[in-house]
C-alpha cells in the first residue's frame, strides 16, 4: 500500500469515525498484521480506548481479524480497500434512490453508517416493531436517514422532509427483499472479517485434514488439491448455510413479525439469501403482504455489487458520447438486465481462462428482455431518423414485418380447429409457412408463439391488429438500435444467438481495457498537450522506436517531439531503454528506443489521484476550521431557517462562500474517484 492511500484512507476513517478509530486504523496500516499487545504498544493508548476503537472499526468491516487455532492468538489487520469505500457513500446512496427509491438509498445509509445490522434492528429503528420501541441503533439510523451524507460533508439542515419512509412492515421488508435480490444487500459471513490469505489457510487446513492426511504428492494430487481449496472457499464466501425458515424468508402475518419462526422441521440449504424454488423471485411469489424477511438475518451493503452498477454508468455514458443518448438508454438496459447475472467485476477465486473460453462464459440477455422491461416513454424511433431506413436489418425480421398479421390469423385459426389442411399449398401459403421466418426463443417455443399469445388476449380484430404491428415496430426499433451498438468500432455489443429475437452479451474486459486506455490519454492530453497523446497513441500501436522512428510517424519534427518526450519521461508516463552498439557503452554509440508501458502508468496515475484526493481532503477540513464559529452558530437550533434574522451579513456571506468551496472541492474527489473507478476497480 502506498503512502498516498495510506494519508486518504486515515483522512477518511478520521472525517467520519473521529480521532480515536483513526488512530487505531493508521497503526495497522503502518505496522500490518498485528496481535493485540503489540497495537496497544505502537498505538500509545489504554487498553479500554483502544479495544473502543477496534469494536468500531470491525463493526464497520474496516479491521479484519483471525484467531489461530494453534495458540488461539487473535490478529488484526487493517483493510484499506474498504476504508477508500467511505469516499463512495454518496454515490452508493445516489444510485440506489435512483434505481429502487428514496426509501431503498435511506435503507443503504444506514447500512453504511452501521457497517452490518440485523433485519430485527432496521425494523425497531424505523419504529415499525410490534413494541413500537426502538433499539441502541436508534439514534444512529435516523441520522443519515433519507439524504443524510455518511461522508460528514453534508449539511444536516438541508432536507426537513420526514426521515421516515416507511409506513408498514410490509414495505421495509419489500425494499430490503428488493435489495437483497438486486445484490446490492448482502448477507453477513465469517468470512466477510477474515482476509484473503487467512482464509486460504483455513481452506487449505481444512481440505488437508480431511482428503489429504498423508500429504499433496504428484502432480494430479496438487491439482486435485487446489481444485479442492478453491471450491471450498467459493462455498465460504457464497454461503452455504441452514436458517429457520426458508432462506430467511417468512410467509404471512400468521404470527407477529418478532416473533421468530418456528418451524424448525424445515430447513433450506440458502445460496445468496434465496432458496432453490420455483415461482416469484428465487421461489418466492412477490407478495408485498407476505414476504418477510427473518429479523435475525445480518445483512450489510454489498460494495462489489456498487462497483458493478457504476462500471454499467460509464459505459452508458460512453456509448452516449458515440453514438447518441437513446441508444445509450437502450445500452443502459440491457446492461442493467445482465447485471443480475454479474456478482462483481474481477473474480479472485474464478479459474484463468483463455480470451475465448471468458467471452464463451459471458452471460447473454435476448432482445425480448429488454424490450419487456425498457420505458414505453423513450421514442426509439425518431432517434433513428434516416439512418433507420438504411441500416441493416437481418432477413428475418423484414419476413416477419410483411407476413406476420396474414400468419398470425391463420395460425389462430388452425389451433382453434385443431384440424390439419391436406393438399397442395398456395404460394402466399407457402411463403407463410417457412419455418425459417420464425426466429426461436427457446426449447420450449418459438417468437412467433409467444407473440401469437400475446395476440390473443387482445378480443377486438382491428386493436389486435395495431396492437401487433406497434410491438413489432418497437422490437424492430429497439434491434436497430442494438444494431447501431453492435457495428460501432468500440463493440459496445456481441451478437450471440437467436433465442428471443436475438441474443446479445457485452465483453467486459475489452470495454473496460479500453476505458482505462482512454482515461490515461485523457490525462496525458491535459497535461501535455495533444501531441503528446499522439506519440503515446503511436508507441502502443508499434512499440519500441527511437526519437526520428517517432517524429516520422507523428508527421512532426524531431526539435517539436524532443521537448515533449522528454517531460513524460521525467513524469513517468514513458520509458527510455539504452541499447549500446558495442561494449565501450559510449553515448554517441548507444540507441535509445521510447516505449509506453501502461500498468506503470496505470499505477502512476492512481497514485497521484489518491494523492490530490487527500490533498482536496485536507483543503476542505482547513476552509472548515477557518469559519468553524459561524457554523456552529448557523447549525444552532434556534437559528436554522431564520439565517437572514440572525446572522449578520458578513456572516451570511463567509458562510455561502464556505459551501462554495466546500462544494466545488467534495465535488473534485468525487470525479477523481471516477477516475480510480475505472483505473483500478473496473
Amino acid at each position: 500500500m502506498s503512502q498516498h492511500a495510506l494519508e486518504l484512507c486515515t483522512l477518511l476513517v478520521n472525517d467520519i469515525y473521529g480521532e480515536l478509530s483513526s488512530r487505531v486504523f493508521s497503526t495497522l496500516l503502518r505496522y500490518g498484521r498485528l496481535p493485540l499487545p503489540a497495537l496497544i504498544h505502537h498505538a500509545h493508548l489504554p487498553p479500554r480506548q483502544l479495544k473502543h476503537g477496534l469494536a468500531v472499526l470491525i463493526q464497520q468491516h474496516l479491521v479484519l481479524h483471525y484467531t489461530s487455532p494453534e495458540d488461539e492468538t487473535t490478529q488484526y489487520e487493517a483493510d484499506w480497500k474498504n476504508a477508500y469505500a467511505l469516499v463512495r457513500s454518496g454515490k452508493v446512496i445516489k444510485l440506489a434512490e435512483g434505481r429502487f427509491g428514496e426509501s431503498a438509498g435511506g435503507i443503504i445509509s444506514n447500512l453504511l453508517l452501521l457497517g452490518h445490522a440485523k433485519v430485527g434492528d432496521l425494523v425497531d429503528a424505523y419504529g415499525l416493531g410490534s413494541s413500537k420501541t426502538k433499539s441502541s441503533v436508534t439514534a444512529g439510523v435516523l441520522q443519515v436517514n433519507g439524504k443524510g451524507l455518511p461522508n460528514g460533508m453534508g449539511n444536516p439542515h438541508e432536507n426537513s422532509k420526514s426521515q421516515d419512509h416507511f409506513t408498514c412492515l410490509g414495505d421495509l421488508h419489500t425494499t430490503l427483499h428488493t435489495l437483497f435480490h438486486a445484490g446490492f444487500v448482502a448477507q453477513v459471513r465469517e468470512g466477510h472479517f477474515r482476509s484473503p490469505v487467512d482464509s486460504q489457510n483455513e481452506a487449505e487446513r481444512a481440505v488437508m485434514r480431511e482428503k489429504f492426511p498423508t500429504g499433496v504428492k504428484g502432480t494430479n494430487a496438487k491439482m486435485d488439491f487446489d481444485k479442492t481449496v478453491r471450491e471450498r472457499l467459493i462455498r465460504w464466501r457464497d454461503g452455504s448455510v441452514e436458517v429457520n425458515g426458508i432462506n430467511g424468508f417468512s410467509h404471512g402475518m400468521k404470527r407477529p413479525s418478532s416473533t421468530p419462526m418456528t418451524n424448525g422441521s424445515k430447513r433450506a440449504k440458502i445460496r445468496h439469501g434465496f432458496a432453490n424454488a420455483s415461482g416469484g423471485h428465487m421461489g418466492y411469489e412477490k407478495d408485498h403482504d407476505s414476504l418477510y424477511l427473518d429479523e435475525n438475518l445480518v445483512v450489510r451493503v454489498n460494495s462489489e455489487k456498487f462497483a458493478v452498477a457504476m462500471r454499467s454508468e460509464q459505459l452508458v455514458e460512453l456509448s452516449k458520447r458515440y453514438i447518441g443518448e437513446t441508444t445509450s438508454l437502450v445500452y443502459a438496459e440491457l446492461l442493467r438486465q445482465l447485471e443480475e447475472k454479474i456478482r462483481w467485476c474481477h473474480d479472485d477465486l474464478a479459474v484463468p481462462e483463455t480470451l475465448e473460453e471468458e467471452e464463451k462464459a459471458l452471460p447473454t440477455v435476448s432482445t425480448l428482455e429488454i424490450s419487456a422491461n425498457l420505458s414505453h416513454e423513450i421514442d426509439l424511433a425518431s432517434a433513428i431518423g434516416g439512418i433507420a431506413d438504411s441500416q441493416p436489418v437481418s432477413d428475418q425480421a423484414e419476413k416477419r414485418s410483411q407476413n406476420r398479421p396474414k400468419k398470425r390469423r391463420k395460425r389462430r385459426r388452425l389451433d382453434e380447429d385443431e384440424t390439419t389442411v391436406e393438399g397442395e399449398a398456395s404460394a402466399d401459403e407457402g411463403e407463410g409457412d417457412e419455418d425459417e421466418d420464425i426466429p426461436k426463443i427457446d426449447n420450449d417455443g418459438s417468437a412467433d408463439d409467444y407473440l401469437r399469445n400475446e395476440v390473443k388476449q387482445e378480443p377486438d380484430e382491428p386493436d389486435m391488429a395495431s396492437y401487433s404491428s406497434d410491438r413489432q415496430n418497437r422490437m424492430m426499433n429497439i434491434n436497430q438500435h442494438l444494431q447501431l451498438l453492435l457495428h460501432d468500432s468500440r463493440r459496445f455489443v456481441i451478437r450471440h444467438g437467436s433465442r428471443g429475437l436475438g441474443e446479445w452479451k457485452v465483453n467486459f474486459r475489452a470495454l473496460t481495457k479500453m476505458l482505462r486506455q482512454m482515461q490515461l490519454e485523457n490525462t496525458i492530453s491535459q497535461r501535455f498537450g495533444g501531441v503528446a497523446t499522439r506519440l503515446v497513441r503511436i508507441l502502443i500501436d508499434k512499440g519500441k522506436l527511437d526519437e526520428k522512428q517517432v517524429a516520422t510517424m507523428g508527421l512532426l519534427k524531431q526539435k517539436e517531439i524532443r521537448s515533449t518526450l522528454t517531460a513524460m519521461h521525467e513524469a513517468g508516463h514513458i520509458e527510455l531503454q539504452e541499447i549500446p552498439r558495442d561494449n565501450n557503452r559510449q553515448p554517441s554509440r548507444t540507441m535509445y528506443l521510447w516505449y509506453f508501458d501502461p500498468e506503470r502508468c496505470r499505477q502512476l496515475m492512481l497514485e497521484e489521484t489518491y494523492k490530490a484526493m487527500a490533498r482536496a481532503l485536507q483543503r476542505a477540513k482547513e476552509e472548515r476550521t477557518q469559519v468553524q464559529s459561524v457554523i456552529a452558530k448557523a447549525e444552532r437550533t434556534d437559528v436554522v431557517g431564520k439565517e437572514d434574522q440572525y446572522l449578520s451579513i458578513s456572516e451570511r456571506v463567509a458562510l455561502q462562500r464556505w459551501r462554495d468551496k466546500e462544494e466545488m472541492l467534495i465535488g473534485e474527489v468525487g470525479r477523481m474517484d471516477t477516475m480510480v473507478g475505472i483505473l483500478r476497480d473496473f
